[in-house]
């Protein structure tokens, strides 16, 4: 995946509505190493990133100093319009390990379901560990491992590289194949005549 950035200035001495009513985001700065900066960015711009920008590395571009790593660690929203109102990144080093989640993809097909089972998925998104230039766009979960209803996909059955670390419970179950309800209604309904 391609860098992400975004450019950013200084926060003006404005009220967080005027620097909303001309566009812009306010947002703050903070993590080891540096002291908090209150910072504005175009609403369009980050509008324009995409989702995979909420769980990897962005690089903030300021006016006459070199870009910093961070990561969207909040983004606060009106409740009414879903307008972003305030945002928080958090400063990160590239040789250090950092906690992020990530959300899963399903490839292949279950044979289960061809067998009438329903797919039960209990999470869409692991939480890992790595250094910020390993953190995949997704973890895939593979259908195909789910043969017959009842079956189950852990967290231990998931492949993911050498350099990241699922932090669930190995145990815990991401995605599982049921029996439908329907069958069981059927069954009763014939007890019942």
């Amino acid at each position: 995946m391609e860098k992400l950035s975004l450019t950013v200035t200084k926060r003006e001495s404005k009220t967080p509505n005027l620097v909303r009513r001309e566009g812009n985001v306010p947002a703050t700065l903070y993590g080891p190493g540096a002291e908090p900066e209150s910072l504005q960015f175009s609403a369009y711009d980050f509008s324009r990133l995409p989702a995979e920008a909420f769980s990897h590395v962005i690089d903030l571009k300021m006016e006459g100093g070199k870009p910093v790593a961070a990561l969207i660690r909040h983004v606060q929203r009106k409740s009414t319009s879903d307008l972003v109102q305030n945002v928080e990144f958090y400063r990160v080093s590239t040789d250090k390990k950092l906690t992020v989640t990530v959300p899963t993809k399903h490839v292949g097909h279950s044979q289960a379901v061809v067998l009438g089972g329903q797919l039960q998925e209990n999470t869409s998104s692991i939480d890992i560990e790595c250094l910020p230039g390993d953190i995949p766009d997704f973890i895939e979960v593979d259908l195909t491992m789910l043969q017959n209803v009842e079956d189950s996909i852990h967290f231990s059955d998931l492949k993911v590289s050498g350099s990241v670390k699922i932090l669930n419970p190995m145990d815990g179950i991401v995605i599982k194949a049921v029996a439908t309800k329907s069958g069981g209604g059927d069954a009763k309904k014939e007890e019942k005549k």
